[in-house]
Protein backbone atom coordinates (compact mmCIF):
# COMPACT_ATOMS: atom_id res chain seq x y z
CA UNK A 1 0.00 0.00 0.00
CA UNK A 2 1.11 3.46 -1.02
CA UNK A 3 1.93 5.78 1.45
CA UNK A 4 -0.28 8.83 1.14
CA UNK A 5 -0.08 12.62 2.98
CA UNK A 6 -2.36 11.79 5.32
CA UNK A 7 -0.87 8.19 6.49
CA UNK A 8 2.26 10.19 6.78
CA UNK A 9 0.49 13.24 8.58
CA UNK A 10 -1.40 10.06 10.93
CA UNK A 11 1.72 8.73 11.94
CA UNK A 12 3.47 12.24 12.73
CA UNK A 13 -0.05 12.96 14.88
CA UNK A 14 0.49 9.49 16.43
CA UNK A 15 3.76 10.54 17.42
CA UNK A 16 2.86 13.47 18.99
CA UNK A 17 -0.29 12.63 20.63
CA UNK A 18 -1.93 14.74 18.05
CA UNK A 19 -5.84 14.45 16.25
CA UNK A 20 -8.12 15.72 13.93
CA UNK A 21 -9.13 18.71 16.65
CA UNK A 22 -5.94 19.26 18.36
CA UNK A 23 -4.90 19.63 14.79
CA UNK A 24 -7.00 22.18 13.62
CA UNK A 25 -7.45 24.28 16.72
CA UNK A 26 -3.78 24.42 16.98
CA UNK A 27 -3.25 25.11 13.18
CA UNK A 28 -6.56 27.71 13.35
CA UNK A 29 -7.75 25.33 10.37
CA UNK A 30 -11.69 24.95 10.06
CA UNK A 31 -13.03 22.59 12.23
CA UNK A 32 -13.83 19.47 10.45
CA UNK A 33 -11.64 20.64 7.54
CA UNK A 34 -9.03 17.67 8.55
CA UNK A 35 -12.24 15.33 8.05
CA UNK A 36 -13.38 16.25 5.00
CA UNK A 37 -10.32 16.48 3.08
CA UNK A 38 -9.40 13.00 4.28
CA UNK A 39 -12.58 11.85 3.12
CA UNK A 40 -12.12 13.52 -0.39
CA UNK A 41 -9.35 11.42 -1.18
CA UNK A 42 -7.70 14.55 -2.61
CA UNK A 43 -5.48 14.93 0.01
CA UNK A 44 -4.77 18.73 2.20
CA UNK A 45 -5.36 22.33 0.17
CA UNK A 46 -2.08 24.26 0.18
CA UNK A 47 -3.09 26.36 3.03
CA UNK A 48 -3.99 23.75 5.10
CA UNK A 49 -0.48 22.42 4.73
CA UNK A 50 1.48 26.02 5.40
CA UNK A 51 -0.27 26.13 8.85
CA UNK A 52 0.58 22.79 9.72
CA UNK A 53 4.02 23.41 8.63
CA UNK A 54 4.14 26.83 9.99
CA UNK A 55 2.27 25.56 14.02
CA UNK A 56 4.82 22.01 14.25
CA UNK A 57 8.33 23.05 12.84
CA UNK A 58 9.53 19.70 13.57
CA UNK A 59 7.38 18.34 10.89
CA UNK A 60 9.64 17.55 7.78
CA UNK A 61 8.04 19.16 4.75
CA UNK A 62 9.93 16.59 2.28
CA UNK A 63 8.65 14.05 4.55
CA UNK A 64 5.08 15.14 5.08
CA UNK A 65 4.82 15.69 1.38
CA UNK A 66 6.67 13.65 -0.58
CA UNK A 67 7.72 10.82 2.01
CA UNK A 68 11.39 11.42 1.42
CA UNK A 69 13.66 11.44 4.69
CA UNK A 70 13.02 11.60 7.89
CA UNK A 71 9.66 12.25 9.41
CA UNK A 72 11.33 15.10 12.06
CA UNK A 73 13.34 18.16 10.72
CA UNK A 74 17.27 19.05 12.07
CA UNK A 75 15.00 21.22 14.36
CA UNK A 76 13.71 18.49 16.13
CA UNK A 77 16.91 16.94 16.40
CA UNK A 78 18.60 20.57 17.44
CA UNK A 79 15.73 20.49 19.81
CA UNK A 80 16.67 17.50 21.66
CA UNK A 81 20.01 18.37 21.89
CA UNK A 82 19.36 21.31 23.16
CA UNK A 83 16.85 19.74 25.75
CA UNK A 84 19.09 17.19 26.91
CA UNK A 85 21.86 20.38 27.70
CA UNK A 86 19.30 22.08 29.34
CA UNK A 87 18.78 19.16 31.66
CA UNK A 88 22.18 18.72 32.01
CA UNK A 89 22.27 22.47 33.07
CA UNK A 90 19.48 21.90 35.52
CA UNK A 91 21.47 18.89 36.94
CA UNK A 92 24.29 20.83 38.10
CA UNK A 93 22.39 23.72 39.01
CA UNK A 94 20.53 21.76 41.75
CA UNK A 95 23.32 19.98 42.95
CA UNK A 96 24.90 23.68 43.37
CA UNK A 97 21.68 24.94 45.33
CA UNK A 98 22.03 21.61 47.56
CA UNK A 99 25.49 22.43 48.49
CA UNK A 100 24.30 26.26 49.26
CA UNK A 101 21.72 24.73 51.29
CA UNK A 102 23.78 22.88 53.09
CA UNK A 103 25.90 25.94 53.84
CA UNK A 104 23.61 28.28 54.77
CA UNK A 105 22.44 25.50 57.84
CA UNK A 106 25.69 25.34 58.65
CA UNK A 107 26.30 28.99 59.14
CA UNK A 108 23.07 29.03 60.91
CA UNK A 109 24.01 27.10 63.46
CA UNK A 110 27.24 29.22 63.63
CA UNK A 111 25.09 32.01 64.14
CA UNK A 112 23.28 30.43 66.85
CA UNK A 113 26.25 29.04 68.63
CA UNK A 114 27.31 32.63 68.36
CA UNK A 115 24.09 34.39 69.57
CA UNK A 116 24.02 31.87 73.05
CA UNK A 117 28.05 32.70 73.11
CA UNK A 118 27.16 36.19 73.03
CA UNK A 119 24.19 36.05 75.47
CA UNK A 120 26.54 33.77 78.00
CA UNK A 121 29.00 36.45 78.24
CA UNK A 122 26.48 39.69 78.58
CA UNK A 123 25.08 37.76 81.61
CA UNK A 124 28.62 36.96 83.13
CA UNK A 125 29.63 40.93 82.37
CA UNK A 126 26.17 41.60 84.53
CA UNK A 127 26.88 39.28 87.03
CA UNK A 128 30.80 40.73 87.39
CA UNK A 129 29.05 43.92 86.92
CA UNK A 130 27.10 43.34 89.72
CA UNK A 131 29.14 42.29 92.03
CA UNK A 132 31.80 44.89 91.67
CA UNK A 133 29.20 47.56 92.51
CA UNK A 134 28.34 45.12 95.74
CA UNK A 135 32.51 44.85 96.62
CA UNK A 136 33.00 48.90 95.73
CA UNK A 137 29.21 49.71 98.28
CA UNK A 138 31.58 47.57 100.69
CA UNK A 139 34.43 50.09 100.75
Amino acid sequence: MEETLFSRLDRYMQYKGLNDNKITVQTKIAVGTLGKQRRSGKGLSYDSIVKILNTYPDLNPSWLLLGKGEMLTEYAENQANECAKLQEKIIMLENMLQKQHSKIDLLISQLDYIRTQTAINQNIERIIAKHHEIELGKL
